[in-house]
């Protein structure tokens, strides 16, 4: 095997190994490709992957072409790894979607590729994943008229409504892959590598009451675009839903960094903002309260006890009523009552404290 890359010029010798270590290492760095990328490319702009595929007999022909291309077009930091063996090619750029000349020049990549594909090398634009808009335009051109019209034919007849995955996978606009692009505008350098891929989000605790950690970091993103827009009133507004959505219901947890591909701990962004909407004076009490942590619990378990010896005095619903109106009146700063609380749940034992 050594033998049939022996003439091909390398980095370093190729050696092939069988040590579970040592190919497990490998898998590792070409699993970290893309999330390399993802954290090094400049703020602003957007990582795209595709996968196409290739007869494996042309395979290394092909990956030549595919480097061409992205000299020519100006990706020097585009990647190429995938599936040798299936003929399968996932390649990654950067562009900067925001930009209309950058929006020209991708547009003037994607034809050459969908191109070099199917007419040079007659293979699939798509190869273990499913089309999507980006690849939509050019199915007809893979498939040809005849195959594309039947398609069309299969789709009227199982959705007359368009009501499934309406223009994802079938869609007749030639640039529906240039419409409603999202940029990435800087919002923080603490997620502005965040590529919205979404795979910290099962991590999240609040997934599915409030936002995720992406939803976090496209909402701040959003944000960040209206004001460096002007968009005043509706920057003001968006924030306003933001506070609770985004920055009261976050658990700060870390969780999200576990899973994260570039290592983004949204909690550390939820932090910075919680303490830039305090005044002086609620970050010096923050400061007491953090300098005499024992002194706080113990006042806080007392509290409670008082708390539960008056409610099973007035009545659960007359505290509720009387702390509801209190909290009102502090405006949201003195907390409410509830009777889901009770005091003995809080009594600190000495032997709760061996366990």
């Amino acid at each position: 095997m050594s033998a049939a890359v022996a003439d091909l010029e390398m980095l370093q010798p190729v050696a092939f190994t069988d040590v579970p270590a040592e190919f497990e290492r490998l898998w590792n760095i070409r699993k970290g490709l893309f999330p390399s990328i993802g954290g090094m490319r400049p703020v602003g702009t957007t990582v795209i992957i595709e996968d196409v595929a290739f007869p494996i007999a042309r395979l290394a022909e092909a990956t030549v072409d595919l480097q061409r291309l992205f000299a020519e077009y100006g990706y020097n930091e585009a990647i190429v790894f995938g599936h040798a063996l299936e003929g399968n090619l996932h390649f990654v750029i950067t562009p900067d979607l925001g930009r209309p000349a950058e929006v020209d020049r991708y547009r003037r990549f994607m034809d050459a590729i969908a191109h070099l594909v199917v007419d040079k090398y007659d293979g699939s634009l798509k190869a273990e994943h499913g089309t999507g808009r980006n690849m939509a335009p050019f199915v007809e051109l893979e498939w040809g008229a005849q195959g594309y019209e039947l398609m069309r034919q299969i789709k009227d007849i199982f959705d007359p409504e368009e009501l499934l995955n309406p223009g994802v996978i079938l869609n007749d606009d030639p640039d529906v892959h240039l419409k409603n692009l999202k940029p990435l505008p800087p919002a923080d350098g603490i997620v502005d590598t965040c590529m919205e891929c979404g795979f910290c989000e099962r991590m999240c605790p609040s997934q599915g009451m409030t936002l995720t950690p992406r939803q976090r970091i496209v909402g701040i993103r959003e944000i960040s675009r209206l004001a460096a827009a002007g968009a005043e009133a509706e920057k003001v507004s968006l924030s306003a839903l933001y506070d609770y959505q985004g920055i009261d219901t976050c658990a700060a947890c870390g969780l999200c960094a576990t899973a994260c591909p570039v290592g983004i701990e949204t909690g550390i962004l939820t932090k910075k903002l919680r303490e830039g909407r305090r005044d002086k004076g609620a970050r010096r009490v923050a400061g007491i309260v953090a300098d005499h942590y024992g002194t706080a619990m113990w006042a806080t378990r007392q509290g409670l006890r008082l708390a539960d010896l008056t409610q099973r005095t007035v009545g659960p619903g007359t505290l509720e009523a009387v702390t509801g109106k209190v909290r009102r009146l502090s405006r949201d700063r003195i907390p409410a009552w509830s009777r889901s609380l009770a005091g003995r749940r809080f009594v600190h034992t000495k032997r709760q404290a061996e366990r």
